[in-house]
């Protein structure tokens, strides 16, 4: 009797161990179709995008707004780079030819840039001058000008550059800086324009302040150094340089590209 007994209770026991065993699956089960759907309901939300793209001419620049002029219609659109794929070798610059990709039919403003490609850089291209690159003013103290230019900060030596601007150079405020060397390198600035300047005739001019180390034996060659230790010939038919001597500060009004050999000097003055 007592055997019967023991049986019947390994049996309840194997019976319940079945049961919890079961109960234990089900929220497996569940969990996994949970799951599933979640992975199908993020593919949905990732479907391809209908594309558009425009190719046209930058026109002016804003930290990672674009303002481009479709060559096709010579209409205008502001382009919100700050999460587009970007194609280029130098800084965006006003000139530059680009293709723009975006969500077809958009009508924001900004319209969300998907992708934009650089297909002529008006940096390269111009061979006669210096580059300059447009950004926003993020530090001028001493001799360096710390310049953001689409999200990446910049430093330049600006002991020698020539500023034209209302009120000095601004924090927080846009500049168009032509400089000579690599922009990842601490270039020099030639030339720095704030925004509240870049339509004036002075903006226009290319002027270097140095100090004179040598002049030429003929009076038409001047040697000037800068902050940096770097050296540049002056030229001229018109002009005479035999009333400067060594030490001398003095501005020179050029013309062309101060990375030339020999520069073509247009006005001199201390």
């Amino acid at each position: 009797m007592k055997k019967k007994l023991l049986f019947v209770a390994v049996a309840v026991m194997a019976i319940g161990m079945t049961a919890c065993s079961k109960k234990q699956d089900t929220p497996e089960t569940t969990t996994a179709v949970e799951t599933t759907t979640e992975a199908e309901t993020t593919e949905a939300e990732t479907e391809d995008i209908d594309e558009d793209s425009i190719n046209g001419e930058i026109t002016k620049i804003d930290g990672d707004i674009l303002t481009v002029k479709n060559i096709d219609d010579d209409t205008e659109k502001n382009y919100d780079t700050s999460k587009a794929e970007i194609t280029k070798d130098f800084p965006f610059a006003v000139g530059d030819q680009v293709e723009v990709v975006f969500p077809e039919g958009s009508e924001e403003d900004p319209v969300p840039a998907l992708a934009v490609t650089v297909t002529e850089s008006a940096t390269e291209a111009d061979t006669d001058s210096d580059p300059t690159v447009e950004g926003k003013v993020v530090d001028a103290a001493n001799a360096t000008l710390t310049l953001e230019v689409d999200g990446e900060q910049y430093n330049m030596n600006k002991a020698n550059a020539y500023v034209v601007a209302k009120n000095g150079i601004t924090v927080d405020k846009n500049a168009k800086v032509t400089y000579l060397g690599d922009l990842d390198d601490e270039p020099m600035a030639v030339k720095i324009v704030m925004e509240d300047s870049y339509d004036t005739p002075e903006a226009e001019l290319n002027v270097f302040t140095g100090k004179v180390a040598q002049v030429g034996e003929d009076g038409k060659s001047i040697v000037l150094e800068a902050d940096g230790g770097d050296f540049f010939t002056f030229v001229s038919d018109s002009l005479s340089f035999d009333d400067y001597k060594d030490g001398d500060t003095v501005k020179v009004t050029y013309q062309g590209s101060i990375g030339a050999k020999e520069i073509p000097a247009l006005e001199i003055e201390k």
